[in-house]
């Protein structure tokens, strides 16, 4: 069955994932999915069609898979910067006063947070202990600009 065969892809990477989290690498964790991602898609490619033909039923388990991961990675990634994700973990582990939880996000530790992010992801670069954006942080910006027109979204 197609399906089950996108499904098996999907749970594949994912497994692979697990694997390529725990090895020692300057990789974020996205990376590290496209690392392990992208062969069994390629496989899946190459191996739907022989399975099914040059058919619908062919591009079925490999859109089912694009999908699946590019879900997979947005809620991956929305879950890394999620303020209410962290609070849920900490919740998870028992009941915590609200002041504890107030606690964990004060304003400046947010920004720096973020700004270690941004830095680790080579957006941004600090020079003399100020802040300017690299490279990948102008280009990322300029399609963003221009995503912003696109949509007809006012300047901030």
């Amino acid at each position: 069955m197609p399906v089950l065969l996108g499904l098996g892809a999907f749970a594949l990477a994912v497994l692979l994932h697990g694997f390529a989290a725990r090895v020692p690498a300057k990789l974020d964790s996205v990376r590290r999915f496209l690392l392990v991602g992208m062969p069994v898609g390629l496989a899946l490619v190459a191996a739907a069609p022989v399975a099914y033909g040059p058919t619908l039923r062919a591009a079925a388990p490999i859109l089912l898979y694009a999908f699946l991961c590019e879900f997979y990675i947005f809620l991956f990634t929305l879950t890394l910067s999620s303020v209410s994700a962290t609070m849920l973990i900490m919740l998870r582990r028992g009941p915590v006063p609200p002041a504890a939880l107030a606690s964990v996000y004060k304003p400046a530790e947010m920004v720096q947070l973020r700004v270690e992010r941004m830095q680790q992801q080579g957006l941004v670069r600090q020079i003399d202990g100020r802040l300017s954006a690299a490279d990948r942080g102008r280009s990322l910006h300029r399609v963003f600009v221009s995503l912003r027109s696109f949509f007809r979204h006012p300047p901030p």
